[in-house]
């Protein structure tokens, strides 16, 4: 029988390889196909023979030499360098062979697993819907009528579809939880600098960080406790705060957490699925806060979200979006005709290497300047100040992963047309809302999946359902499954370096949920249209 994902956990493989019932030669034998066969997934793949020579080199190894990931196989997103691959960040002219391995790449290796390919990702890593991508969207795990999300799309979806055990993504805004929820897995999104970004295309060099896709929290605790940057030369290294590093989860002992205000939440789950999805997804959400309640978890009433939303907005609606820009600037400015003037910035509206959407977005440079940065750090360090006052009320603060579930076709219709100019991408900003923060507010947290939406399918009153509801309606019933079913997950954030402590809050709710990750460990089966 094809491998599972409840094949691919790191306990099960262990145990399978302990017993003899199977060796990573015959895993990879059976993953291989499938890893070719799938679309959209991954831009490049080691070949067969590559694979299965490293399985050889395993294998051979004695017991005492064998590492923590010996035999595991895993996949990395294409903005991270894997020596002797191309690194493309799904944008075909920026394309180069790496010539060597991430610094968060070489620990995995180190450590007996198995490299199955670079995946997709929204172009630059520039976006949450994971259909920016000139390689072709990978079908979401439970629904290939919606989206993935991003950017780390191709990740989590090698992931959710049993084609690796564990992933690595990268996380600025929200592209290693948002594409977690959508999927039903775990997002590890850890602080910023506790694994180094050597080696990774920057998106925003300075918030940027390496995520982990994977089956259990625990799994993915575990990759992250091997990727851990110990080099205090390395550029992107930061001082752990002793304090925070030092508080642990004791399970059923009491916790403080909050969560967003009704006047955050109440739009959030509003959208194309109209009523239904509404209610599905307050249930769901209540679901999940009742399970933290009956872990030990003590609602803590006097928080204020508004600091947090407000930070959200800044990553792309102020001066910060010029980083996006500055990570990539040697490649735009390349094309010039002429040497660029001290100051001047490549113009980038026609520059049709990239699609149209990621040009529109890190054009906004343009709009802003060197004081407009300044005005940005001022503003973004009073957020942190009040940002602080309200963490020191709680220990953790819960949020829905993914704002909402989009069809492909409703972020195509937003994102394809024109006119550019101006245009926000309003449905790629809303998945943002409970992500967008965190980085800028130098905070960690993971996604954990919580429960399957299900809404009732209904036609609607046609005086409270607006086209866009109608038009969804319209898509499900003639792509034959009115009733989809989707993943609804939470993510738990706190300040940075209470990563352990955040994880350990998250491995004890995904316990209480009942739930395994991917559509079967969600007793979904996946929907692909006739």
């Amino acid at each position: 029988m094809p491998l599972t994902t409840a094949d691919l956990t790191f306990s099960a493989l262990r145990g399978a390889y302990a017993s003899g019932a199977t060796s990573p030669s015959a895993v990879c034998r059976e993953l291989l196909p499938a890893t070719a066969a799938s679309q959209g997934v991954f831009i490049s793949r080691p070949s067969e023979d590559e694979v299965l020579e490293r399985c050889r080199l395993l294998e051979g190894q004695p017991m005492e030499q064998r590492g923590a990931l010996w035999g595991i196989p895993f996949a990395v997103k294409d903005n991270i360098d894997v020596a002797g691959q191309p690194t493309t960040a799904a944008c075909p002219d920026f394309k180069y062979l790496a010539q060597y391995n991430a610094r968060a790449v070489q620990p995995l290796l180190d450590a007996g697993g198995i490299f199955l390919g670079k995946t997709n990702l929204d172009q630059f890593a520039c976006g949450l819907v994971g259909t920016r991508t000139p390689y072709g969207s990978p079908a979401n795990a439970f629904d290939n009528r919606f989206t993935p999300g991003g950017s780390s799309c191709g990740s989590a979806v090698a992931v959710a579809g049993g084609l690796c055990s564990f992933a690595l993504g990268t996380d600025t805004a929200g592209s290693g939880r948002v594409p977690a929820g959508n999927n039903g897995i775990v997002g590890i999104k850890p602080s910023v600098g506790r694994f180094s970004t050597a080696g990774v295309v920057p998106a925003c060099y300075l918030l940027d960080c390496v995520s982990v896709f994977a089956l259990s929290v625990e799994d993915g605790a575990e990759v992250a406790r091997l990727m851990e940057n110990s080099d205090i030369a390395d550029a992107t290294y930061r001082l752990p705060i002793a304090s925070n590093l030092a508080k642990r989860y004791t399970p059923s002992a009491a916790f403080r957490f909050a969560v967003p205000g009704p006047q955050f939440l109440d739009g959030s789950f509003e959208g194309p699925g109209g009523e239904p999805v509404r209610q599905a997804m307050q249930a769901a959400w209540a679901e999940a806060v009742q399970r933290l309640e009956a872990l030990g978890g003590q609602a803590v009433a006097d928080f204020d979200f508004a600091p947090f939303a407000e930070t959200a907005v800044l990553l792309y609606g102020a001066a910060f979006v010029a980083e996006r820009y500055a990570g990539i600037r040697s490649f735009l400015e390349s094309r010039a005709a002429q040497p660029l003037a001290a100051g001047q910035l490549a113009s980038i509206h026609e520059d049709e290497r990239m699609l149209k959407v990621i040009r529109s977005i890190i054009s906004k440079t343009e709009g802003f300047s060197a004081a407009d940065v300044f005005d940005g750090l001022q503003k973004l360090n009073t957020l942190r100040g009040r940002c602080r006052a309200q963490l020191a009320k709680i220990d953790v603060l819960v949020v829905p992963t993914s704002a909402y579930n989009y069809t492909v076709q409703e972020i195509q219709a937003e994102e394809e047309e024109p006119p550019y100019e101006g245009v926000s991408f309003g449905k790629n900003a809303n998945l943002g809302r409970w992500t967008n923060f965190v980085n800028l507010q130098d905070m960690c947290g993971v996604s954990v999946f919580s429960g399957s939406l299900r809404p009732t399918a209904a036609a609607g009153d046609a005086a409270t359902t607006g086209p866009e509801q109608q038009r969804r309606q319209e898509l499900l019933a003639a792509t034959g499954n009115p009733s989809p079913v989707l993943p609804f997950g939470i993510t738990l954030l706190a300040p940075s370096w209470t990563d352990e402590y955040v994880a350990g809050i998250a491995a004890a709710f995904e316990k209480a949920s009942g739930l395994q990750a991917g559509p079967r460990g969600h007793g979904v089966t996946p929907y692909t249209t006739p």
